[in-house]
């Protein structure tokens, strides 16, 4: 990890949150020790975050060359690739406090006086080193010229700018959007970094599989690496947290069963394939030439007959079960 700067207690009021007016609703969430164990990211991405670490490791040397290192940075890509989970691994890495702010949340509930508690909350991320996660970012930083929108979400995106030009480099700002088409271009060019998070291919769906195996209890049973690459090939299109759910759910039958964690990942691996009749073949001809079930039981996973499996199995051909990658 990355060695924090000294006195890292954010300081607001008292030590206190920030809250809406006179009441205790909080206007963040502070998570002292955040968690950013098993991120996966494409290499991309990975190594472009591992330079604003080694940016803030090597702070010193930056001054010295008459150079500042990124203090902001910008987060987008689809919904669940991974952008909170990110922001707890750069506060992890960097030995610093997660302040998260939910600024649709925000918006929506004081409406009327958001520029004021989105201020408290930059007052409070900056009285301390810390990250600061703004997500939703695009529900405050919209364009100007959106005639759609309110005097007060204009005025608003005013504060953010200015916000951004002074942000101090003791703390790592952090925007979270998943429409990053809807940002206004005057706060988008404001950020140090951008980073655009993608969906998992088949490689990061196989190593978030791998990480979550790893951590099964012992009771679960092991999983077999053909198991998780197959899982992971059929799952295209699925986010980073629609992978880590589709394990959740087959961790909780596995349990709920008193069955093996393996058999329970075939049956869904299965289900995948039956949802789909356009890979189904290519799911049946992989449970027979890389898991090597028999037909019978192919067929009782796949909930097709007998003689619909062999049918399946002479369509693809051996050539095509062994070589042929599963896809959608």
């Amino acid at each position: 990890m990355v060695a924090a700067s000294t006195g890292t207690e954010l300081r607001f009021t008292g030590g206190t949150i920030p809250t809406e007016g006179d009441t205790a609703i909080q206007l963040a969430e502070v998570d002292a020790t955040p968690d950013g164990d098993g991120l996966v990211l494409d290499h991309a991405s990975k190594a472009e975050l591992s330079e604003i670490l080694a940016e803030w490791a090597r702070r010193e040397d930056l001054y010295r060359a008459g150079i500042g290192l990124s203090r902001t940075l910008l987060l987008s890509g689809a919904p669940g690739v991974g952008k909170t989970m990110t922001a707890r691994w750069l506060a992890q890495s960097l030995s610093l406090p997660l302040v998260t702010l939910d600024l649709s949340s925000v918006v929506s509930s004081y409406l009327g006086s958001s520029g004021r508690n989105i201020k408290a909350v930059l007052d409070y991320a900056k009285s301390g080193p810390c990250v600061l996660l703004l997500d939703e970012f695009d529900a405050i930083a919209k364009r100007r010229d959106d005639d759609a929108d309110i005097g007060e979400l204009k005025r608003i995106v005013n504060v953010v700018l200015v916000e951004l030009d002074r942000w101090p480099d003791t703390s790592l700002l952090v925007a979270a959007t998943n429409h990053p088409q809807l940002l206004d271009p005057a706060v988008a060019r404001r950020f140090d970094r951008s980073v655009e998070l993608s969906l998992p291919g088949v490689g990061e769906r196989a190593a978030i599989l791998a990480y979550a195996a790893a951590g099964a209890p012992t009771t679960a049973g092991e999983v077999s690496p053909s198991i998780r690459e197959l899982a992971a090939e059929l799952t295209e299109g699925y986010s980073s947290s629609d992978v880590v759910r589709m394990w959740s759910l087959v961790m909780r039958r596995a349990v709920l069963r008193d069955a093996g964690v393996e058999a329970v990942l075939l049956e869904e691996i299965a289900r995948i394939g039956s949802a789909d009749p356009r890979v189904r073949d290519k799911v049946i001809g992989a449970l027979r030439s890389r898991i090597g079930l028999s037909n019978r039981q192919i067929a009782e996973l796949v909930g097709v007959s007998h003689p619909t499996v062999a049918a399946s199995l002479k369509r693809t051909g051996p050539a095509k079960q062994a070589g042929q990658a599963v896809a959608h």
